[in-house]
């Protein structure tokens, strides 16, 4: 009894350890996105990650316990023949989990969750995420962090030396017992508590420092915990009544009021080209030569912001005018995007021939099912381009993509009667940023999208030669932001900052504007000036035609809201304010309008 409790006990802190070890590692490996922390913050972090690692702990340890209360039962070959399996099992899974956390945090900017099942489904994209030499360091960092730590699970902690008792059953039935009795003491730090509340990564937050707040939470509970959750969870998001929450949402509304301006397209029934730029943010800008060029005779936004942080949302919000959310993918829900307002459908419905153009796996995130739905019965994809051309890991890179695009377009300009709508999706500016071209900068990402404005600068010149130009509006925005420069965090609003740009030969005058808007916001703007209703797209607003703007970004489990007054950012883990620095509070318009959001995914489901 005393042996298997010895080992029961060390087995426990065997996992506690392995856990907290975690904390400190993931800190120095995310040093300069760790801002400025003391030597006292690790030690912070450790205690306040404490109450969680010591659940997931009690978790795996629950099962080793059970085995110890079999072992009085049968051979201990078998029970240490067991005990050795299930270890370097749970070891594998914790070691891969902590080597992916840790290796997509930097672009993801939250810790790993259940996301990382919707592209597991697409290996060959997983794979294209990374160069060789990472997932090759990522094999060697496994194997030589699982031999360390099998190394002290059998030294220290695995079972030897252990005899089935040879005593009678009663004595068999109370150690037995005694064994069941300790392992379900396990269940106290598996809750975290003895009242109704139970263990959430939300615990671990204990910090104005959202990065220590990150370091804190244990992965393996976060994807644990995010898969238990509803992939549309509406009550999570529900902060109010519904009259308050309308009020709320239409006093921010009430502000931008409409403004008399002229028009700015010469023909109400244009070609348009849409642009959908992977990663573009509107802190490369230095990187974007051919767009600064294109912008002097445009309309830019230039303080446009994403509304979410992945491209499976981003199209989405482009091409439905529909916001993002926080932990949910509409694009993985082929149910519920049937019910989505699509501007590709209004446009269709005004005689718009469409076709779409991507040099990735249209199957990805079940992107196909929603651009079928879009009605884009006419794609290009990666599958659409000899294997030769599929020169990157993604598919195919964006000087090819381009050339066929702009091809095509000018042949439909010349054979279809009637406008079209044209859109492009580009990939090459996506991790791990290798692309064919001369290097211009140092840093991977700016040289990616260097690239990728050389690839859109030569499309427009070549559409700029057709007679059709004069009546061409072409569209340039991201999909979503990206985290450069490097230490730019997911809650910031600099993450999700890129240029919104209206260009081509139908702009009858050029401008730049600073007010604040969203991505969504182009297609009421495009559809005002066509004289069209947009009343279809509810969370977004004519961009030039109101008077005050603002945008609401979504992350990993938060929202923000920024004004020409200020930013309020939220978090619903923590559930408080990371920052607020409004001249009167924004939080209760930032509430209403994510749960309107997920009011209006709710009907969508009807």
């Amino acid at each position: 009894m005393k042996k298997r409790l010895l080992f029961f006990l060390r087995y426990y802190v065997f996992w506690v350890l392995f856990f907290v070890i975690q904390k400190p590692v993931f800190m120095l490996w995310q040093h300069n996105l760790m801002g400025d922390v003391t030597f006292v913050d690790f030690f912070r972090v450790i205690y306040h990650a404490f109450p969680l690692d010591l659940s997931v702990a009690s978790y795996v340890t629950l099962v080793y316990g059970l085995l110890l209360c079999v072992s009085v039962w049968i051979r201990p070959n078998i029970t240490k023949w067991v005990s050795h399996v299930y270890t370097a099992i749970m070891l594998t899974i914790g070691l891969w989990v902590m080597l992916g956390d840790n290796g997509c945090f930097p672009s993801w900017g939250f810790r790993m969750d259940r996301t990382i099942f919707i592209y597991l489904t697409s290996p060959r994209e997983v794979l294209a995420c990374a160069p060789w030499w990472q997932w090759l360091s990522g094999g060697i960092a496994y194997i030589v962090l699982m031999s360390g730590w099998m190394w002290l699970y059998g030294k220290w902690v695995g079972i030897s030396n252990l005899q089935s008792t040879k005593q009678s059953l009663q004595r068999h039935i109370g150690i037995t017992a005694a064994l069941l009795f300790i392992s379900a003491l396990l269940f106290l730090p598996i809750r975290g508590s003895v009242t109704v509340s139970t263990m959430n990564t939300g615990r671990v937050y204990f910090s104005d420092k959202q990065m220590l707040n990150l370091a804190a939470v244990n992965p393996v509970f976060n994807i644990v915990e995010s898969l238990s959750e509803q992939s549309f969870d509406f009550n999570r998001y529900t902060f109010m009544s519904e009259e308050e929450a309308d009020t709320a949402l239409n006093a921010l509304k009430a502000e931008s009021l409409p403004l008399a301006h002229d028009s700015w397209l010469r023909t109400k029934r244009p070609n348009i080209v849409l642009i959908i730029w992977e990663s573009m943010s509107a802190n490369a800008w230095e990187a974007m030569p051919r767009m600064q060029e294109v912008s002097s005779k445009s309309i830019i936004m230039d303080q446009a912001y994403a509304s979410s942080f992945r491209t499976d949302r981003g199209v989405v919000a482009v091409l439905s005018g529909f916001p993002g959310q926080p932990t949910s993918s509409l694009m993985t829900a082929p149910t519920l995007t049937k019910g989505l307002p699509y501007i590709s459908r209004d446009l269709q419905k005004q005689g718009y021939n469409l076709q779409f153009y991507y040099g990735g796996d249209e199957d990805f995130t079940n992107m196909r099912s929603y651009l079928t739905n879009a009605g884009f019965n006419h794609r290009i994809s990666d599958h659409s381009f000899p294997i030769s051309d599929r020169l990157s890991k993604w598919g195919v890179p964006d000087h090819i993509l381009t050339d066929t695009a702009t091809t095509t377009i000018l042949k439909r300009w010349e054979t279809i009667k009637g406008p079209t709508l044209d859109v492009v999706l580009t990939l090459s500016s996506h991790e791990p940023f290798e692309v064919p071209a001369t290097r211009h900068f140092e840093h991977p990402y700016l040289n990616s999208i260097a690239y990728t404005d050389s690839c859109v600068g030569v499309m427009i010149d070549r559409l700029s030669q057709s007679p059709e130009w004069d009546s061409t509006v072409v569209v340039i925005l991201g999909d979503h932001g990206y985290p450069y420069p490097n230490g730019v965090q997911n809650q910031e609003p600099a993450r999700y900052h890129l240029p919104l740009i209206f260009t081509g030969g139908a702009l009858t005058r050029y401008q730049t504007i600073h007010q604040v808007c969203s991505q969504i916001d182009w297609i009421p703007t495009l559809l005002a000036e066509m004289q069209m209703p947009s009343d279809a797209y509810p969370f977004a607003k004519d961009a030039i035609g109101t008077s005050a703007g603002w945008a609401v970004y979504a992350f990993n489990d938060g929202f923000g809201l920024i004004t020409s007054t200020g930013l309020t950012v939220y978090d619903r883990k923590m559930d408080g304010t990371l920052h607020e620095d409004s001249i009167e509070t924004r939080l209760p318009q930032l509430k209403a309008y994510m749960q309107n959001v997920y009011e209006a995914i709710r009907h969508l489901n009807e």
